[in-house]
């Protein structure tokens, strides 16, 4: 020991510090160092045994012997192969920079963590190359006209590409023509009902008022509410993410908040109760106040209507439910009902004796969507299906629901979807919607079914240059946040004035229908044309039902072709190219089904087979079917149709009905022009990001309905009475394929 460390104890201790860290992290990287043979070995044994287990389901039937050389080969080619590309790749980065090496590994790592970690790969790369070519240019020295050069030329690029992620694309959307327009049509909407109606509109907020962010629903209240526990349906009252949470709102699934905002219509009466929810959003960037543009108008049309706040719900930076509070967004709008009781029937309140609870609907956008369908099909329910020990008492008259481009998610058991019954529906969806981009809604239209004898209705709109986000005023032009965003075409989506002028037509006939009665608005549902005059000029494709619709062939029933729906009803092709039964798909890009079947027709006279041979299609009815229908003058006949060819614009032909003794002809485009295929580009350059694979054309069915008075008109003789063939003959395009559902007939 010197003099040094009895004169500098301090400087001494740092030094024995110091020595044990030298000494135990020599240790460890020995270790280390000793263990990656062990390391490497372990791998080859794991990646071998799983090999093996791998090769024992090899069974070719020539003999074991056979398969085990198969699987000796098979071990052999991916350890030699993988294995040699691997030491290729090693040997590649052992002449990299150490700082470059670092730097990428660490991006890469870091990439695997954060959300669209596509795009930042992008990121990553652009700005490598553009970093390696000014770092060139540098190192040959920057003042060289080469240098200069490279360099100008690479920053002059990264501008442009900032230039064009800002640009808001192109469009190559197909202009509106003169003859889908101009149809002909059955009668013509006189009362515009996006316009205000007679009543003054007042206005208040509900709410909890401990509000910690937001004084409407806080001290500004006009009604207080109390909060209600969720957590035997959705328990979010631990965890990081709720904890998070927590801290943001002040409260959890325990003691979630009854808020709303309420347009109501100044005047005496009993109302019609409407509830507005909306969907996912940034749960900061709160969405409820985006349906004043619906509350103020249907409160002037003498509807009360609340836009309920579920923002609490929502996404945040740090995490989504992703879809598993589905089920608690539909049970607080029961819960809000609840509340919405108490007041219709005790206290001192603007509401008391003013709510007509039989006379209910629920509209939802998005994830709201999925909520009104699951509110509407548990309202019915003495308990929960997940758990019988909690009761339920709801039973309110919701006589209808509005679903806004949503989604839909829920199971309420394993694989089973949510199936509504006897409530009059209508579905809103954008073509140009790249949130919900696919008509993943029409779903439950389709699962909707109409058993008791009450009159009902369900009605499925396409509008085919609208988007998600603009039926909220709060959420903007665009359907997702950056950098996302940056890749949108937003370029072709219509104004948003006409795509909320749309929504208000739509949905404030119905609630006119529906509650009040006014079946004068329904010709709307059953076609758009009957509404252009009102309507902003776009393609709009449309599905329609009702009680009265009794179909000969939905094709639900069975696998066998050539049998209908109805017992004595037949059906036969010829000369067609395609004739199968199958579901209608969505173009999501995995070929999801649309949860509704049909048949696909095809003919082409173009191909040898079927020259100059006419294609046919027909529906054989029975003397039973005839008077079990009781076909007359005063009846429709109906079908749903698609044009299921991107390349073909245009498709007719003509529809014969024929009796024993008798036919009528009608041509298809003479009473209903179909669009052509609507064909969508939702991002600028699909090659670096894409929505659904790139796939453009969605298929929507649309509603076709002719008088069977209009066949009278061609053939006085023809007694639909005595009808015994429906038949489609294929003679007005040379080419084409379509899918055709739900052929029969009703009554206006």
């Amino acid at each position: 020991m010197t003099d040094e460390t009895f004169s500098n104890p301090k400087r001494s201790f740092k030094k024995i510090i110091k020595s044990i860290f030298s000494a135990v992290k020599n240790w460890t990287l020995d270790k280390i160092l000793r263990s990656w043979k062990g390391a490497a070995i372990g791998i080859i044994i794991g990646m071998l045994l799983f090999l093996c287990i791998l090769d024992s389901y090899i069974n070719t039937g020539l003999g074991w012997y056979v398969d085990a050389l198969i699987g000796l080969l098979q071990i052999v080619w991916v350890i030699l192969g993988i294995g040699f590309i691997a030491k290729l790749i090693f040997n590649i980065v052992k002449k990299f920079d150490a700082r470059f090496a670092a730097v990428f590994i660490m991006s890469a790592a870091a990439l695997s963590f954060l959300p669209f970690s596509s795009i930042g790969r992008l990121f990553v790369i652009l700005f490598c190359i553009s970093g390696a070519l000014i770092g060139f240019g540098v190192s040959r020295g920057w003042k060289k006209p080469f240098s200069i050069v490279l360099i100008l030329l690479v920053v002059s690029l990264n501008i442009y590409a900032v230039i064009q992620v800002f640009n808001p694309g192109f469009d190559s959307t197909i202009p509106v023509s003169e003859k889908f327009w101009n149809q002909k049509s059955s009668t013509q909407l006189q009362d515009d009902p996006s316009l205000n109606g007679t009543y003054k509109v007042n206005y208040l907020t509900y709410g909890s008022g401990n509000d910690y962010r937001r004084l409407e629903y806080g001290a500004n209240i006009s009604l207080k509410t109390k909060s209600v526990d969720a957590t035997p349906f959705f328990d979010q009252s631990s965890g990081f993410f709720n904890y998070i949470r927590r801290i943001y709102w002040k409260f959890d699934s325990k003691n979630y908040p009854l808020n709303a905002r309420v347009w109501y219509p100044d005047g005496n009466g009993v109302f019609p109760l409407v509830l507005i929810v909306h969907g996912n959003h940034l749960m900061t960037d709160y969405s409820d106040p985006g349906y004043e543009y619906l509350g103020r108008l249907l409160a002037s049309r003498g509807f009360i209507t609340a836009s309920i706040d579920e923002n609490f719900l929502n996404g945040s930076w740090i995490h989504d439910y992703q879809q598993g509070e589905v089920f608690t967004r539909g049970w607080l709008l029961l819960k809000h009902l609840e509340q919405w009781r108490r007041w219709n029937s005790t206290g001192e309140n603007p509401f008391r004796s003013k709510v007509d609870l039989n006379n209910i609907v629920l509209i939802g956008h998005s994830r709201g969507g999925a909520a009104v369908s699951v509110a509407a099909a548990i309202n019915k329910l003495k308990r929960y299906y997940g758990d019988a020990k909690q009761e339920f008492n709801f039973n309110f008259g919701i006589k209808g629901i509005i679903q806004i481009a949503p989604n839909d998610p829920y199971n309420p058991k394993n694989d089973v979807p949510v199936k509504l019954e006897n409530i009059n529906y209508l579905i809103l969806q954008g073509g140009y919607d790249q949130d919900m981009s696919f008509f993943l809604g029409n779903r439950v239209y389709n699962r909707l079914k109409f058993t008791d004898s009450n009159f009902h209705f369900k009605s499925a709109v396409y509008i085919y240059r609208a988007n998600h986000s603009q039926f909220n005023t709060s959420w903007g032009r665009k359907d997702y946040s950056a950098p996302v965003s940056w890749f949108l075409n937003l370029k072709p989506i219509m104004n948003p004035e006409e795509q909320r002028k749309i929504a208000q037509i739509y949905i404030s006939s119905f609630l006119e229908a529906t509650t009040k009665g006014k079946n004068e608005y329904l010709p709307l549902f059953r076609n758009f044309i009957n509404a252009k005059n009102i309507l902003p000029k776009e393609f709009y494709v449309n599905q329609y039902e009702d009680s009265n619709f009794e179909n000969v062939a939905d094709y639900e029933e069975d696998l066998e072709v050539t049998t209908a729906s109805m017992k004595g009803c037949f059906l036969q092709g010829r000369n067609l190219k395609t004739w199968s039964e199958n579901a209608l798909y969505f173009r999501d890009g995995a070929g999801s089904s649309q949860q509704n079947l049909g048949v696909y027709l095809a003919w082409d006279k173009k191909d040898k087979t079927y020259k100059n041979k006419t294609a046919e299609y027909s529906v054989l009815l029975s003397d039973s079917i005839r008077s079990n229908l009781k076909i007359d003058k005063t009846k429709n006949l109906h079908f749903l149709i698609s044009n299921n060819k991107d390349d073909v614009s245009k498709i007719d032909f003509t529809i014969t009905l024929k009796s024993k003794t008798d036919s009528a002809n009608v041509v298809l485009g003479n009473k209903c022009v179909l669009p052509p295929p609507l064909k969508t580009e939702l991002t600028k350059w699909p090659f670096i990001y894409s929505i659904n694979n790139n796939k453009s054309v969605e298929r929507v069915l649309q509603l076709v309905e002719i008088p069977l008075a209009e066949f009278i008109n061609s053939n006085k003789k023809f007694n639909p009475e005595n009808l015994r063939e429906i038949k489609f003959i294929f003679d007005k395009t040379e080419t084409g394929e379509i899918f055709l559902d739900m052929i029969g007939f009703n009554k206006n």
